[in-house]
């Protein structure tokens, strides 16, 4: 192959890659619907909890939709969050392995992130993150982040938004409490995506039965700038 057939060949692969991942092509500002907010926060004896779709709100038919609640403290005594209930839309998937926990470990006295395994309802559409007695804490600014992924349905229609309750349990609390409710926008595929749906070899549009996502459409999702320079190499390699 010649360098400028190699170097063509190379730059179309690298756009490919950018658009399905969403970095080249924009996927949209943040929406701004006053009935439909992105972001939620509420406060409540001494707590605060913000619940926000990650990203800029909107996702595309077939794309990951993350949502990420946090609950912090604003005031004395210290509490513990015993349980966190998402709610996911009809349709809509876990995907597995998605689920995370950042709290405040007593063993090394420090914050960290760590997976988790839910109970998942498919029945129920509910993500349970049972009993753990996470520590929050306005001394030393201990908080909880409770992080978690969803795949959205190849039908699901531009211009509709969708709706993602959830519940948590606290120690200051008799019984669970509704957070608000926040919004996802679906928007249309860039032409990246649309190109890539449904490819059995990049993973997008199908499922392993537990909400995961093909292998190479995973290392898209998760690690774009990653798989990328898997590509570029891979192009490198071959043309020399």
């Amino acid at each position: 192959m010649s360098r400028f057939s190699m170097r063509k060949t190379l730059t179309g692969v690298a756009i490919a890659a950018l658009a399905t991942s969403g970095l080249l092509i924009g996927t949209g500002a943040a929406h701004a619907d006053a009935a439909h907010p992105k972001t939620n926060t509420v406060t409540s004896n001494q707590v605060t909890i913000t619940k926000s779709v990650v990203g800029d709100g909107e996702v595309a038919p077939g794309g990951r939709l993350t949502v990420r609640t946090t609950v912090s403290a604003n005031g004395h005594p210290d509490f513990f969050v015993n349980k966190f209930v998402d709610r996911f839309p009809a349709g809509y998937t876990y995907i597995k392995d998605s689920a995370s926990i950042d709290s405040w470990h007593f063993l090394g006295l420090t914050q960290k992130t760590e997976k988790v395994s839910p109970t998942v309802d498919n029945a129920a559409r509910t993500v349970t993150i049972p009993d753990a007695g996470w520590n929050v804490s306005i001394t030393g600014s201990k908080t909880v982040t409770f992080e978690v992924s969803y795949l959205v349905p190849d039908n699901a229609q531009p211009g509709t938004y969708v709706e993602l309750p959830s519940s948590i349990g606290i120690s200051l609390w008799g019984s669970d409490q509704n957070i608000g409710d926040v919004y996802a926008k679906i928007r249309a595929k860039n032409p990246g995506e649309a190109a890539a749906s449904g490819s059995a070899d990049l993973g997008f549009g199908s499922s392993d039965g537990e909400g995961g996502t093909g292998s190479a459409g995973s290392s898209i999702l998760d690690n774009p700038a990653g798989f990328i320079s898997d590509i570029i190499s891979g192009v490198l390699a071959n043309g020399s």
